[in-house]
């Protein structure tokens, strides 16, 4: 028989401390806590003027807020517990209500009154574009930073909730200086930076958060 002695030693001069994880909360609760602030910095070039709460149902725009903040962590936490081999992501249906109550409220918000011409509502809808894209930089490399630290199993599952968590983090803050009605070629903007948003976490994330080949 093989003595396999020195290759356990080598082994055992190579292994590394095992350093355990925070819990799922204080992950999600740290993430926040750096992303948002950092979120805001890297957008404030687009950052034009703040929102107007005192306008006439203004309530339908901040519970839409308070929605994508709660949405925004569920999915970070759903990615997290996803990252960790052996749990299992509960609660998955609320996560798509909550998405489904956030989007109805959205149209229901959504102005019906035409815009006049030449208002320049598209040209609107790319600032909002370039606003989250910008603010979900940071939030996309904390996100890939925080699930590297773990790796997953499901690298496109756990960087696709992930990046919707940056994508629903990033309008939130777009919400704190946009008005509080929406037409339609805006909103459709902001759909669209949240797709791609989602699409560029998977895409550049999905290299540093699988688990390496044998």
């Amino acid at each position: 028989m093989r003595n396999h002695d020195p290759f356990i030693d080598r082994l055992s001069q190579s292994a590394q401390p095992v350093r355990r994880v925070w819990p799922t909360p204080w992950r999600v609760t740290g993430w926040i806590a750096a992303a948002l602030p950092c979120g805001a910095l890297s957008s404030w070039a687009f950052h034009t003027r703040l929102t107007d709460w005192s306008q006439p149902d203004a309530t339908i725009a901040l519970i839409a807020l308070l929605l994508s903040l709660i949405i925004a962590g569920s999915s970070l936490a759903a990615a997290f517990t996803l990252s960790i081999a052996g749990r299992k992501v509960s609660g998955m249906g609320w996560l798509l209500l909550l998405a489904g109550v956030w989007l109805t409220l959205n149209l229901l918000n959504m102005s019906s009154s035409r815009p006049p011409a030449g208002a320049g509502r598209f040209g609107e809808g790319i600032h909002c574009y370039l606003f989250m894209l910008s603010a979900s930089l940071p939030m996309m490399l904390l996100s890939v930073i925080a699930l590297q630290r773990t790796r997953s199993l499901h690298p496109g599952k756990s960087l696709a909730l992930a990046g919707c968590g940056s994508a629903f983090s990033a309008s939130m803050l777009l919400s704190l200086c946009h008005d509080t009605h929406l037409h339609m070629i805006d909103f459709l903007m902001h759909l669209a930076a949240g797709i791609t948003i989602v699409a560029i976490t998977v895409l550049v994330g999905r290299r540093w958060v699988r688990l390496a080949q044998a």
